[in-house]
């Protein structure tokens, strides 16, 4: 597996997920690799890239990638940090607008789905005015 091939796929939401960390609305947050009180590690999701702004960091001044992301978490060699891309690129890739949802039977899943859609069809007045302008009953 290639380094560029991991960047390609390693996405930097994929690692901060994978380390239990998430930014705040300005792509922020305390920086993982010193002691943070106030969020200096900017996340630039259109690069994949991130840098922390303290002078305190042993990263301050370099822009890092995915790889020296795992790199500086697991104080490791940049060999080492390949190899555990590789795997967290076996773990499930997680996605924003994602809601954790367990595993569901199809009957379940479905089940789910029909109360979705019966309160978003109770609560939205243009679909009440088109079902009763159709003559439909509504199941309420």
């Amino acid at each position: 597996m290639e380094i560029q091939y991991i960047k390609q796929r390693l996405t930097m939401p994929i690692v901060l997920h994978y380390y239990g960390l998430k930014t705040d609305k300005q792509s922020r947050l305390n920086c993982p690799f010193h002691e943070d009180k106030t969020p200096s590690f900017q996340v630039y999701y259109k690069t994949q890239t991130a840098y922390c702004f303290s002078s305190n960091c042993k990263t301050h001044g370099k822009s890092i990638d995915v790889i020296d992301f795992v790199m500086h978490k697991e104080n490791c060699t940049k060999a080492e940090a390949i190899n555990k891309c590789k795997e967290i690129l076996g773990y499930q890739k997680p996605d924003r607008k994602e809601r954790y949802q367990p595993d569901l039977s199809k009957s379940q899943f479905l089940a789910n789905m029909y109360k979705y859609f019966k309160n978003a069809v109770h609560n939205s007045k243009p679909a009440k005015t088109y079902l009763e302008q159709r003559i439909l009953a509504l199941p309420f």
